[in-house]
């Protein structure tokens, strides 16, 4: 079982890329599990056009008539079973970047190579925001909606308070209710932290039920 790994942070050891590794991680613990982790920031990853260039001539070979470093996380995607998307919130949204790649996803959603090509895989949103109310659940709801569109799984635990997926706060107060400036806040987010083992635990229970059922 393959999980992918993908987050939209330009800072590359920050809190994004620790939750990433830490649900990473969790999942690798499973017997019969890789994980593999993609850093998008930075990357070449253009806007689509909807120019439906991929519901007339896509081949199993070229997914999108855009060459660009999306081709090959597009490949990853496909390939793999469980897919993590995580995005830092950037003004109570999710970051350009990531909003990029999920529209650049079109081509698995009409092309004409593989129709709703992403049915079936499973997947899971994480989001890390300053403070826990400034646009975490917006950020969560729009990775899912992107699930949503491609007929994926996308498991919710009660036990972690995780129906969107799991959001954790980098900013923490001192006792005087300022905020203190520490670089990797998520660590001490033990809550979100807890909760993201357990979504991760709950994605792998469903794609193996799915993998016994095809």
């Amino acid at each position: 079982m393959k999980v992918l790994g993908i987050h939209s942070s330009p800072i590359k050891n920050g809190n994004m890329a620790y939750l990433l590794n830490y649900a990473l991680e969790e999942a690798f613990r499973a017997e019969g599990v890789s994980t593999e982790a993609v850093a998008i920031a930075g990357l070449s990853i253009a806007d689509c056009r909807h120019c439906n260039w991929c519901m007339t001539k896509q081949t199993q070979n070229r997914f999108c008539s855009i060459e660009d470093d999306a081709l090959p996380i597009l490949q990853k995607i496909l390939d793999c079973d469980i897919l993590i998307l995580g995005s830092p919130v950037y003004f109570s949204r999710l970051s350009g970047i990531m909003a990029c790649l999920i529209d650049r996803t079109r081509c698995f959603t009409f092309g004409k190579n593989g129709h709703l090509a992403l049915k079936g895989k499973v997947g899971i949103a994480l989001t890390v925001g300053w403070s826990r109310n400034l646009g975490m659940e917006t950020t969560l709801a729009s990775l899912h909606g992107a699930f949503l569109v491609h007929e994926m799984l996308t498991p919710s635990c009660h036990e972690a308070g995780a129906l969107y997926g799991v959001g954790l706060a980098s900013g923490r107060r001192d006792e005087n209710l300022a905020y203190k400036r520490e670089k990797l806040g998520v660590k001490d987010d033990h809550e979100g932290l807890y909760s993201t083992k357990l979504l991760v635990r709950e994605a792998l229970r469903v794609a193996k039920q799915m993998a016994g059922t095809r």
